[in-house]
């Protein structure tokens, strides 16, 4: 998963571990200047791993600060592109990333025919209108509907993940001796995978007293990322809230839900826990309609409010967590920009990850480490590259 945004060097020896990025965290700077009608799609070719996530965070911001309504359907037809791309982005885990762990090749076929699915997904959901323009409205003669997922793209993710219809696997899968059962009985990669970690008593690596993001409120998160550039860069490089490192996933999102509440209790939020919350997800997302597809959801309204005028903030649940966008407007211009990325929060010198391999360090037997640390980034998910040393 290569992408110009930089990479993670993580380090593993036996005086901890560290964690060095050369993320460029100022690249929404080179947005300051240009026209708000252009900015959504520049930023998106910019930031191409989460593109409808960035576009849409970009947008939403933009509109903000500029006082506009969005319709209400074209909120959602974005917040379903974010839900398409999520999908990808945990199937691109799932289908290449996970089979290594196992000693298998990546399942690259199976993976080319998710990303012609999810394009044509994609097109369907934009139905042929330009949704990144700000304030963009939807003709009343436009006839859309809500698009679930293609019924090729259905019919492999119920074939190569779960063995059977993601609806059924939800309903049958809701605690560990559930998902015990399924893996031993399932013979797609996912379930193997899922057997080896519950049989070899690797649930709980990874495990972590660092807690979730609670929802911030766009004012405080503006008080941040406004101000001498110095210290916000310093923020934007190493997020705390209340003082702590705190992690926003898939995970976090998922935790309520019954499987990944139950191994939650059982393991903490250690390597089992996390390839549940994005099966899980996965799941959900394959088996709400067009109408309500289950996913990452949009922040409450009161959290935006208090902004100054021409100010924007948007905070949207992207595939790897929260992403944060914070636009200042000016005669019709990008007068200031930033971006505050999930992986800085996960990623964070003290946060979920590095104290997740310490650890994994720990308890994890010698032979198994560098395998077992690669899949537990992998399950945490940054939204770029990232090198493993040990």
């Amino acid at each position: 998963m290569n992408d110009p945004g930089g990479k993670l060097h993580i380090r593993l020896d036996p005086d901890g571990v560290t964690i060095a990025s050369t993320r460029p965290l100022r690249a929404a700077g080179l947005l300051v200047g240009r026209g708000i009608a252009e900015t959504p799609r520049r930023l998106s070719s910019l930031f191409s791993v989460c593109a409808a996530a960035q576009a849409t965070a970009c947008v939403a911001a933009i509109e903000q600060a500029l006082g506009l309504n969005t319709d209400p359907e074209v909120q959602a037809r974005r917040q379903r592109l974010v839900v398409a791309e999520t999908l990808r982005e945990h199937l691109w885990r799932i289908l290449l990333d996970w089979p290594g762990v196992l000693g298998e090749p990546p399942q690259a076929d199976a993976m080319a025919l998710v990303m012609a699915g999810h394009g044509a997904w994609q097109a369907a959901l934009g139905g042929g209108v330009d949704l990144y323009r700000p304030g963009a409205a939807i003709p009343m003669s436009d006839g859309y509907e809500g698009t679930p997922p293609p019924r090729d793209l259905a019919a492999l993710v119920t074939r190569q993940v779960f063995g059977l219809d993601p609806a059924r696997w939800r309903q049958q899968v809701e605690g560990l001796d559930d998902l015990s059962d399924w893996a031993v009985r399932t013979p797609t990669t996912a379930a193997r995978l899922v057997h080896s970690v519950i049989d070899a008593g690797w649930a709980g690596l990874g495990r972590s007293r660092v807690d979730a993001l609670p929802p911030p409120r766009a004012s405080d998160l503006d008080r941040h990322l406004s101000g001498q550039d110095q210290a916000v860069d310093a923020f934007v490089a190493g997020p705390t809230w209340e003082g702590r490192a705190r992690e926003t996933s898939p995970l976090t999102r998922q935790q309520d839900q019954p499987l990944v509440q139950d191994l939650k209790y059982r393991f903490g939020n250690g390597l089992l826990a996390r390839l549940a919350a994005q099966l899980t997800e996965a799941a959900r997302i394959m088996t709400a309609d067009g109408a309500t597809l289950a996913g990452p959801p949009p922040a409450p309204a009161g959290l935006l409010d208090g902004l100054p005028a021409g100010i924007g903030l948007a905070m949207i649940q992207a595939a790897r967590g929260l992403l944060v966008h914070r636009v200042r407007v000016d005669n019709g211009r990008i007068a200031d920009y930033r971006i505050l990325a999930p992986t800085e929060w996960n990623f964070h010198p003290q946060g979920v990850v590095a104290a997740g391999l310490a650890g994994l360090m720990a308890e994890a037997p010698a032979a198994d480490l560098g395998r077992l640390a690669h899949l537990f980034i992998t399950a945490v998910d940054p939204c770029v590259d990232f090198e493993l040393q040990q």
